[in-house]
């Protein structure tokens, strides 16, 4: 279903719970969602990235409710737009549960932050993922999920840039 030189939109959901900005219920997040993407389809793209944009500050650590509620957003843009191309970027760095929650929810990609280099960021320290990632799509069978990785997180000072720069 991706196409290679295809318009995706990101897809900003409403704060979840657990995050201190979160106002909604979980049905009227979903509901907001699947509103929201009507709009993108109606716009004309052909594919789009559902992201838990709004659970700021953000935190290295995602918890499980917020896992939930990316499933349940997904499944319900997936039902509205089955042929859609749909991704899952799950903040910050939570490629994992972004892998669970395209296969669970039958998306076609994630976009995973800090696959190669580990980095200092706004949520502190983001250790790179590409190993520990594609070994977990091969333990859950989520070969099919597509990967499209940040190299370098755009919000970022590389940890690694420090341990060469001139002293002086």
């Amino acid at each position: 279903r991706c196409q290679s030189h295809a318009h995706r939109e990101w897809q900003n959901c409403s704060a979840a719970q657990g995050a201190p900005r979160h106002r909604l219920s979980v049905p009227q997040i979903v509901e907001k969602a699947v509103e929201e993407a009507a709009v993108y389809v109606e716009a004309g793209i052909d594919g789009l990235i559902v992201e838990n944009m709004h659970d700021i500050p953000y935190s290295p650590r995602v918890g499980p409710e917020v896992t939930a509620i990316m499933a349940t957003i997904c499944v319900a843009v997936r039902q509205s737009y089955p042929s859609l191309p749909l991704g899952v970027q799950m903040l910050s760095a939570a490629n994992q549960q972004a892998m669970a929650v395209a296969l669970a929810t039958d998306a076609d990609f994630i976009r995973a932050e800090g696959f190669v280099f580990s980095q200092i960021s706004d949520e502190g320290f983001l250790d790179a993922c590409a190993s520990d990632l594609l070994r977990y799509r091969k333990q859950i069978r989520a070969e099919h999920v597509q990967i499209f990785a940040d190299i370098k997180k755009k919000h970022r000072y590389c940890y690694y840039q420090s341990l060469f720069l001139p002293s002086n």
